[in-house]
């Protein structure tokens, strides 16, 4: 990092440099904090938190996966040409199968 560059500057440009060399890394919304810690992050259902294995890949550092009963949490804290970058999933577990045919109550019903 230059001596007069922002923490900022530094991240924008790591930004860029990981999305022109890895494209492959789509669905997280990346921000850069006033620290200039480049985030990323994803809210869904889809692949239980697999993309931050594949950034762990990518960057580096030891991916974190907790399951709890209705979904789960992934998180990668690491380092990455001298940025500090922190990467989130959260996700929730898909609905139960039921057989064919199961009658479940109304809403609001117990």
């Amino acid at each position: 990092m230059k001596p007069h560059a922002s923490p900022q500057s530094s991240a924008a440009s790591a930004l860029s440099q990981l999305l022109d060399e890895h494209p492959d890394i789509v669905g997280l919304t990346w921000s850069i904090d006033t620290l200039g810690t480049l985030c990323g992050e994803q809210k869904g259902m889809e692949g239980r938190g697999r993309i931050i294995d594949d950034c762990a890949q990518m960057l580096g550092g030891t991916p974190v996966h907790v399951r709890v009963d209705d979904g789960g949490f992934a998180e990668l804290v690491t380092v990455w040409r001298g940025v500090p970058v922190q990467v989130w999933v959260s996700y929730s577990a898909p609905a139960p199968r039921r057989k064919l045919g199961t009658i479940l109550p109304a809403a609001g019903v117990r």
